[in-house]
């Protein structure tokens, strides 16, 4: 059967230089859950878990120069990617090999600690909105009983 729990799902981007005359803009989406093993016996929620994904990347800036519009060249962004793309290639730069080597790990461990943290403070959040909930539910009970 399957099991639909809730996540947290988070974008980022950050600048990574993974050459000397390279920068990239890269993109990760960090996705934080709790594991489906709910122990109702226990009233304990599976573990919190989470992933970093690099989704994306776009060329930042190349030869320390932004990718950006130039007016003098008449071009658009895209034209200059292109351009800057074409050139590392004849340079023989694996771009996409740099920017997977640089990618991995890049995220700092803090954030997605946090982002674990503020999940499972989500989830307690929720639990004892419910049960309170429940409680005023059951003390209206009482009350119309009267």
């Amino acid at each position: 059967m399957l099991n639909l729990t809730k996540s947290l799902i988070v974008n980022t981007d950050e600048i990574l230089q993974v050459h000397p005359q390279i920068e990239v803009k890269v993109h990760h989406v960090i996705n934080v859950w709790e594991n489906d093993n709910f122990d109702a016996s226990k009233c304990a929620h599976g573990k919190i878990e989470s992933s970093v994904e690099m989704v994306d990347y776009t060329l930042h800036s190349f030869m320390g120069e932004p990718l950006r519009m130039i007016e003098r060249d008449g071009g658009s962004k895209y034209q200059m990617y292109q351009r800057y793309r074409g050139i590392i290639e004849d340079l023989g730069i694996d771009l996409d090999g740099l920017v997977d080597d640089a990618a991995v790990g890049s995220i700092p461990a803090a954030l997605v600690n946090e982002l674990e943290n503020d999940f499972q403070m989500m989830q307690e959040n929720k639990a004892a909105d419910a049960s309170m909930h429940l409680d005023h539910d059951e003390f209206m009970r009482e009350a119309n009983a009267k």
